[in-house]
Parts: structure tokens; C-alpha cells; sequence
């Protein structure tokens, strides 16, 4: 991947950490009485990016997030400068150096342009991964509100806002999963996580 799509990709996950909840639909299974009629389901509405935009803890995870995205485009910019300068410096020295030599330092700083591609790569997974994992503990705090909220209203299908086209201001329950999330969850802290890291996490849960 080139630099200039890296920074690009970086700049993409910055600009677009958003929150899903765990699911589109969310349901609560309406309990019946043998031999009765089923009850007609009872749909309620809530607006997830809003959530995410005016919670503690989504305003928190947005604010890390982006100051990390930041110092990684800083960092790549620093070290495609560094290497730009060194691939000039060889090129002054071109003159003094024979054939051989010069294609063994050409080759030496190609090895190290592509490690550095790579470190760059993996650190900007590691920052997607940890920006992940957050929205994640998000989701998981979540999805108990959204549940007790759909009890106590007698709901029984809830819809993210997304896929709603028209609904009564009765059904939306955002502003009270938002008072109960800022009150259960204000913070979660953002960090990078490496493929291995991951991978041992992965493995501690079976």
C-alpha cells in the first residue's frame, strides 16, 4: 500500500468512526398464553448515530480516536520525508559510488522503505482493531438498556432510525437509552491492537 493510501485509509477511519449497535433490530419474544392470540408486535425507534454523537462516552472514543489518527498521519509524514531525503542523498552520491555499490545501497533502502510500509500498515490495523474493540464494549453496554427500555414500554421489535421512514416522537427512545448509557458508561479507553494481540484474546475465549 502506498502512502499516500494509507494516510488516505487512516483519514477515512478517523472521519467515519461511527456507531452501529449490536443489532439493526433488537427484539424482546412477547409471551402469549396457550390457545391465545398473538399479541401484535409493538415497534420502537432508536436513533444509534445520535447515540454515539451526544454520549460521554461516544464523544470520549471519537476524541481518542481522532488524536490517534492524527499522530499516525503525522508519523508516516515524518518518515516519507526521512526517506525521500535519504533516496536524494544516494542520488548526490551516484557519481562517487561504482555500479555495484550503488545498486547495493539502492537495494538497502528499498529493504527499508518496504519496512517501513509495513510497520506503518500494521499500526493503522492496530488503530482500527482498538477503535473496534471500543465501539464494541459501547455495543455490549448497550444492548441490556435497549432491552429493559422495551419491557417497560411494552415494545417488542426495536429499529435503528436508519431504516425507518416515518415514526411517531412516542416511539423514539433515544433520549432515554442516552440518559441510562451516559449514567451506566462515560468513558472507554482507545487502544491500538495488534493481529497478535488479538489473536490471544481470541484464543483466551475458548
Amino acid at each position: 500500500m502506498k502512502r499516500n493510501q494509507f494516510v488516505s485509509r487512516i483519514t477515512a477511519v478517523m472521519a467515519a468512526v461511527a456507531f452501529v449497535a449490536t443489532a439493526s433490530v433488537v427484539s424482546v419474544p412477547a409471551k402469549a398464553e396457550d390457545g391465545a392470540t398473538a399479541k401484535p408486535a409493538v415497534i420502537l425507534i432508536v436513533n444509534t448515530e445520535q447515540l454515539f454523537a451526544q454520549s460521554k462516552v461516544g464523544q470520549s472514543i471519537r476524541k481518542q480516536a481522532q488524536a490517534q489518527a492524527e499522530a499516525l498521519q503525522a508519523e508516516n509524514q515524518k518518515q516519507s520525508k526521512k526517506m525521500e531525503a535519504e533516496a536524494k542523498k544516494l542520488g548526490d552520491q551516484r557519481a562517487l559510488l561504482s555500479q555495484g555499490e550503488f545498486q547495493k545501497k539502492v537495494e538497502a533502502l528499498q529493504k527499508k522503505d518496504r519496512q517501513l510500509q509495513k510497520t506503518m500498515q500494521e499500526k493503522g490495523q492496530a488503530f482500527q482493531l482498538g477503535t473496534q474493540q471500543a465501539r464494541a464494549k459501547v455495543q455490549a453496554a448497550l444492548r441490556p438498556i435497549f432491552v429493559d427500555i422495551m419491557k417497560e414500554r411494552g415494545g417488542t421489535v426495536l429499529l435503528d432510525q436508519s431504516v425507518v421512514l416515518a415514526g411517531g416522537v412516542d416511539l423514539d427512545i433515544t433520549q432515554e437509552a442516552l440518559k441510562r448509557l451516559n449514567e451506566k458508561l462515560s468513558d472507554v479507553k482507545v487502544k491500538p491492537v495488534s493481529m497478535a494481540e488479538l489473536q490471544k484474546q481470541q484464543q483466551g475465549k475458548k
